[in-house]
């Protein structure tokens, strides 16, 4: 692993073509080369940068300055372009993209309206009353994201409403009630239906609606549901429980597949073999024979002897931003090829639980020396020897990977980091609360960086810079798969039909 030298920003964002790395500093945002981290563009804003954010094409990126209820967007390829909307007394709470590029979606403060600005001079905003949220509840279609929806509160009752982009979402295509207190909503993978799941503490459902408003399908099997993670095409979702199960469903059939429990022996005895499931321990390294690659995994053999670190529960529940307990599963993380999903539970904060959707079982458990502070997925445009790669970061100034074909380490120059990878899956962005580094992990342990296939995968990577989205696939490196994760199957999950 090759780690850059430590910058004084904070926000960083790598643009989706993967060219550029934006980050803020004070009132300032910078525009840095990827490969080489050299200033490109340096954007004055008028007060201090709370949020940034690139668009979908990498031609604009926007800035928040919530203090003062104004955002900023700038142009990359030229300079002397910029644009300045300014919501007055009404305030940002949070702004964002839509498909195009080419509109500005604010909300306002107090829930009071989204407002769609298009970038074009004397250009009007178009108002949506009474969003749910700030920083959910909003959710464009997959096809040619045309169609936006708006999950809206208003004398206590849910709706939502879907508006089109061709009248600048001025008026609403289709507006219907929804019975119950949602938490959040997403499209179906053919857009043609919305699905809607309920607040944490609540009847536990996930709702299928039509656009005409007409309830589909109910789907009220799952536990306490703390929170749901939907699939990267949207063909799967697990729910998040307070009682630490996590279960899978399909999108297709709507119904659930699978259930899985945060235990070790009942994965076990689910797996059917204690050979199938990678149980690794982090490790100190030994300084004398090896002092850069700091802690390592050491896979465990006898499982059945194995105890996994618990938190002892405190005598008051901590609860978070929403004012939801922090029991049960805590984070779930799909990888980009829907293959795995990898989640935290909060009573067991240093472990890393991994989950093949394939094999419908637990694939690896990482256990780790202190708490488990961010993950992340390699990108499926990464070669095929290091896609579906899960980086970790934990309190400890280590960086830890894996991947279904090996693991890898080593100590970086910041602890308890946020983790982003770039689109090639080349390099990986860390930051605290004040300070960003770059990692080049490299191949994972096992792999040599100098086989051809590897040496041809990155140095069309780095020829392409820019051009991720003309790239292949990667392909997995799980069991080969001959199907579809999604086609109709009796078990609805596929990988092992």
């Amino acid at each position: 692993m090759r780690f850059s030298e430590l910058h004084k920003h904070t926000c960083g964002q790598w643009s989706p073509d993967g060219r550029y790395l934006a980050a803020a500093s004070m009132g300032r945002v910078l525009v840095r080369d990827a490969e080489t981290l050299k200033l490109v563009q340096v954007f004055v804003c008028c007060e201090k940068v709370g949020r940034i954010e690139w668009s979908p094409d990498s031609q604009y990126i926007l800035a928040e300055t919530s203090k003062q209820g104004v955002v900023q967007v700038w142009c990359i390829s030229d300079g002397d372009w910029s644009c300045r909307i300014d919501e007055g007394l009404a305030g940002v709470t949070r702004a964002r993209w839509d498909p195009s590029s080419r509109h500005v979606l604010i909300m306002t403060e107090f829930h009071m309206y989204l407002a769609v600005w298009k970038l074009q001079q004397d250009a009007t905003a178009a108002h949506i009353r009474h969003p749910k949220y700030d920083d959910r509840g909003v959710a464009f279609n997959h096809g040619d994201g045309r169609f936006l929806a708006v999950l809206r509160r208003s004398n206590c009752q849910d709706h939502v409403s879907v508006h089109n982009s061709e009248d600048n979402f001025s008026s609403e295509v289709f507006a219907f009630q929804i019975d119950g207190d949602c938490a959040d909503m997403m499209w179906a993978h053919d857009d043609s239906s919305l699905l809607l799941w309920d607040r944490p503490a609540r009847a536990s459902r996930f709702l299928w609606y039509s656009l005409r408003g007409e309830l589909l399908v109910q789907v009220k099997e799952c536990k306490l549901l703390r929170s749901a993670y939907p699939s990267p095409s949207a063909q799967f979702l697990v729910a998040a429980c307070f009682d630490g199960s996590l279960c899978l469903l399909s999108g297709t059939t709507r119904s659930i597949v699978s259930t899985f429990a945060h235990d070790l022996k009942s994965a076990l005895a689910e797996t059917g073999g204690a050979d199938d499931v990678a149980v690794l321990r982090e490790e100190p390294s030994n300084a004398e024979t090896d002092a850069t690659s700091g802690a390592r995994y050491l896979r465990l053999r006898n499982l059945s002897a194995v105890r996994v670190p618990e938190e002892h529960i405190a005598r008051e529940t901590p609860v978070d931003a929403d004012g939801v307990p922090q029991v049960g599963v805590a984070v779930a993380k799909w990888s980009p090829d829907e293959r795995y999903v990898a989640t935290l539970h909060f009573g067991m904060p240093t472990s890393v639980w991994i989950w093949d959707l394939g094999r419908v079982c637990l694939s690896a458990l990482l256990l780790h020396r202190s708490a488990v502070k961010s993950l992340a997925w390699g990108p499926c445009t990464a070669p095929s020897t290091l896609a579906s790669r899960l980086a970790i970061s934990t309190s400890d100034a280590s960086l830890f990977m894996w991947s279904p074909v090996g693991t890898s380490n080593g100590n970086c120059p910041l602890a308890m980091t946020r983790l982003r990878w770039r689109s090639d899956g080349l390099h990986l962005l860390m930051q605290d609360k004040d300070c960003i580094c770059v990692c080049a992990p490299g191949p994972p342990d096992g792999v040599e960086a100098d086989t051809p296939a590897v040496v041809k995968a990155l140095s069309e990577l780095r020829d392409g810079a820019g051009e991720v989205d003309n790239a292949e696939p990667a392909k997995s490196c799980a069991p080969p798969i001959t199907a579809q994760p999604w086609h109709d199957c009796c078990c609805c999950c596929c990988y092992c039909c």
